[in-house]
């Protein structure tokens, strides 16, 4: 912690303000306190002082803790802010801190001080840190766009049958069909009839392995037929087939070299992993027991998901959507999530709106899964006693409903800050019992099988 800190201290009593003083000096705290008792002094204090942490009270005769709060979030927004005074009731306390206020203090409690500080000032660092993090997301995000809507050709992803799981928007610059067209249909209602036969056998080829590119014709949705090149790659994972991810061209375009369609591949696929691993990165500076927590989790899921002969595409999206579905956790406080002691109401509501700013998060990127409302719904249950909507049974989504078992089985088997493992006997007898009620019951028979008949371990 940084020595010799300027402490903003919004206080009419200079009684208080110099008890503040001694506590935090008797902690071995050095610091420059500057006491002020009105709009006015405040306002030349943060614009005079590099300040480090500003404590208020909540009700001055000249001025209020609110409106000080607000100046500060505007004037000063990485200055930690904790409310010090005499009473606070509870729904008071909770307005304070879903309105910015880092901490509050009651003056009868004033030893909690000191650790309030400091949890404050860590926290700040941090912030620093995330800022840092999301500034790469950010980036990595433009980069995706930029490629995507960008590159000359048309990107598209195949599903094992030949269904479009994927095209890019450049499709209808082409053919005329835009993405919302194409996708779910077979490739072959867009291939020039009198090609059929052709194309299916190169797609059987391709999924044989076959990498080369060929020329065929396409039909527009003017019915005119136009030429394009195809080249297209196999994804595997775990010896089996996850997809077939392509790129068509004009037959202009069709003369680039081979090298660079593969390049463009592999930059596209890349900046989609980038942005998870950036998000997956964020939390894991933070609270690094959560993103172990998410890998597990994951893992998990993608093997109910498997186990239960889920799309690949799906399989994918759950795998993406677990590496992350915490993520909403960087909006609560640190000391919150690693309390080893039973959490006070105030700091379980808290907890409870992490669903909801994850979703806020992720729900303006383009994924090709639905991330935002995976991560949005996984504490939802089928009875519809889950939050944040109440949501019941087919409501939720049938990802969602893998990962909620996933996310049970690993959380009541694993070491909480507030207890010991539980163990895996323990987690299984949970979602068993809970089966239909709480959790869906195909994910629970697969994940049941998993464990008891294929030694699945995290």
């Amino acid at each position: 912690m940084k020595q010799n800190l300027n402490i903003l201290n919004l206080e009419d009593s200079p009684v208080d303000s110099e008890l503040i003083k001694e506590i935090l000096l008797d902690a071995g705290i050095e610091c420059k306190l500057i006491r002020v008792d009105n709009e006015k002094d405040y306002l030349w204090a943060i614009e005079n002082h590099n300040i480090d942490i500003i404590l208020a009270d909540y009700t001055l005769p000249l001025f209020d803790g609110l409106s000080a709060l607000k100046i500060a979030l505007k004037k000063c927004p990485d200055v930690p802010f904790i409310f010090v005074t005499g009473t606070l009731g509870e729904e008071i306390a909770v307005e304070s801190l879903k309105s910015g206020a880092t901490d509050y203090v009651l003056k009868d409690r004033l030893l909690r001080l000191v650790p309030a500080i400091q949890g404050a000032l860590n926290e700040a660092g941090l912030k620093i840190k995330r800022k840092q993090s999301e500034y790469a997301l950010i980036e990595s995000k433009e980069k995706y766009r930029e490629l995507v809507e960008n590159i000359s050709g048309i990107l598209y992803i195949l599903d094992t049958k030949g269904t479009v799981t994927y095209i890019s928007p450049s499709a209808e610059l082409l053919i005329g069909y835009g993405p919302s067209e194409i996708v779910g249909h077979s490739f072959l209602e867009f291939v020039f009839p009198q090609g059929n036969p052709i194309i299916y056998n190169q797609f059987e080829k391709r999924l044989a392995g076959d990498t080369g590119a060929f020329e065929h014709r396409l039909i527009k949705k003017s019915g005119e037929p136009v030429w394009v090149s195809s080249s297209s790659r196999l994804i595997i994972r775990e010896n089996k087939i996850v997809d077939l991810r392509g790129l068509i061209t004009d037959i202009d375009q069709g003369k680039k070299s081979k090298e660079k369609i593969k390049e463009s591949l592999k930059r596209l696929q890349n900046a989609t992993r980038g942005i998870i691993q950036a998000m997956a990165l964020t939390m894991e500076t933070r609270d690094p027991y959560t993103a172990g927590h998410q890998r597990r989790v994951a893992a998990l899921a993608k093997a109910i998901a498997i186990e239960m002969d889920l799309s690949a595409q799906q399989t994918e999206g759950i795998d993406m959507a677990g590496s992350i579905h915490d993520l909403g956790k960087l909006s609560v406080p640190a000391d919150i999530l690693s309390k080893p002691s039973k959490l006070s109401e105030i700091e379980y509501r808290l907890i409870k709106t992490h669903p909801e700013a994850g979703y806020n998060i992720l729900k303006n990127i383009e994924f090709p899964w639905p991330v935002a409302q995976i991560v949005l719904q996984h504490h939802e249950r089928m009875d519809g006693s889950g939050y944040p909507k109440g949501l019941k049974g087919e409501e939720i989504l049938v990802e969602t409903r893998i990962l909620s078992v996933a996310d049970t089985v690993e959380a009541i088997s694993s070491h909480r800050p507030y207890r010991p493992a539980q163990g895996i006997d323990k987690a299984l007898e949970k979602i068993s019992k809970n089966k239909g009620i709480l959790y869906d019951p195909a994910a629970v028979d697969a994940c049941l099988i998993l464990f008891n008949e294929k030694g699945f371990k995290f």
